[in-house]
């Protein structure tokens, strides 16, 4: 499994996705995979992981390399922004990590006793 993010950014200056919906000419769209089948996002580890991948692939798309104070700003946007966009994706991942956890306990026999034919 792996999450899709879908990242809009301007091709000519990393700006938020707010300025390039102004001027879509300049606009870029990104997507990425960022896996997670090896996570188990029911547990708190699990989660923060994945949140972890994901601020990574983020600053690594939103780096555009200047260290002046526009770009730098530039990239703080961009970063927020792309954060900001994929929060609803992180959330249904982990939430249907959870309740798929949550039924897995309710079909599990609570004890050996109780499975028939053990």
């Amino acid at each position: 499994m792996s999450l899709r993010l879908t990242l809009a950014v301007a091709a000519l200056a990393l700006t938020s996705p707010v300025a390039v919906f102004a001027n879509p000419a300049n606009q870029t769209d990104f997507e990425v995979d960022v896996p997670h089948s090896d996570l188990d996002l029911a547990t708190p580890d699990g989660a923060a992981r994945l949140d972890e991948r994901v601020r990574t692939k983020i600053r690594q798309l939103c780096a555009n390399g200047g260290r002046d104070g526009v770009s730098l700003r530039l990239e703080r946007e961009c970063r927020e922004t792309a954060l900001a966009a994929t929060a609803p994706a992180i959330r249904v991942v982990i939430g249907n990590a959870r309740l798929d956890r949550v039924r897995l306990a309710a079909q599990a026999p609570s004890s050996p006793a109780a499975t028939p034919g053990a």
